[in-house]
């Protein structure tokens, strides 16, 4: 705190002036959301059963989840189900699952494989399946769907919250490149907007993550 006096006055402080904190690296959270015996915790919850006809129940073509740091989290089809984030419901419902939106709101779905549940390894590099940037964007793995497109060879690999903006990727043959720069402590990401087709678009600005979430057991 600083001091000064006016003429003839007393001593005066001065307000203090603080720069906003900037985190020394990204914060790592990994998801609990179903304990070993395929119960909700960690609260979350499972979601009311949805009242829209489309609504997609059944799943099928169960894999690992890319979001995985653990064994036995799920990824199924069709798309339209949001099953990318998935936790066996137990022994007793060996065909069910609980799938996650995303860690902000905490709330589970339940969906039924067509097929016994495989066992699955989690991927040698899994991706968070949800980010905050440093100017408080929340955005979510993709998971698939047809988005929009730029000229400049970059697609969106999370939407932000929703097609765009979204953390874009560059296209490579074969695929397999990260939209997160994971070589600092604090990682970064290019986020910027899709449009129809091919648009010639502004560039995309970087931005920090500060949280990076997770699907573990």
């Amino acid at each position: 705190m600083l001091h000064y006096r006016l003429i003839g006055g007393p001593d005066v402080a001065l307000p203090s002036f603080t720069s906003p904190v900037i985190p020394k690296g990204t914060q790592v959270i990994t998801v609990v959301a179903v304990d070993a015996n395929g119960k909700p915790i960690n609260g979350y919850r499972q979601l009311p059963p949805s009242q829209d006809p489309g609504n997609v129940a059944d799943v099928f073509g169960c894999a690992a989840s890319p979001a995985a740091v653990a064994d036995d989290i799920y990824s199924c089809a069709p798309n339209a189900a949001g099953a990318d984030v998935c936790w066996p419901a137990g022994p007793s419902a060996p065909k069910t699952l609980w799938c996650l939106d995303d860690p902000w709101s905490k709330g589970l779905r339940r969906v039924t494989s067509t097929d016994p549940l495989p066992h699955v390894l989690a991927p040698p590099t899994p991706a968070p399946f949800a980010l905050l940037l440093d100017d408080g964007t929340q955005c979510r793995l993709r998971n698939g769907g047809a988005w929009g497109g730029r000229d400049d060879g970059l697609v969106g690999a999370y939407g932000c919250p929703n097609e765009t903006p979204a953390v874009l990727v560059p296209v490579r043959p074969g695929g397999g490149e990260s939209a997160i720069d994971r070589s600092q402590a604090l990682w970064t990401v290019k986020v910027g907007s899709l449009g129809s087709g091919e648009a010639h678009l502004p560039p995309p600005q970087t931005r920090t993550v500060v949280t990076a979430w997770f699907a573990g057991s």
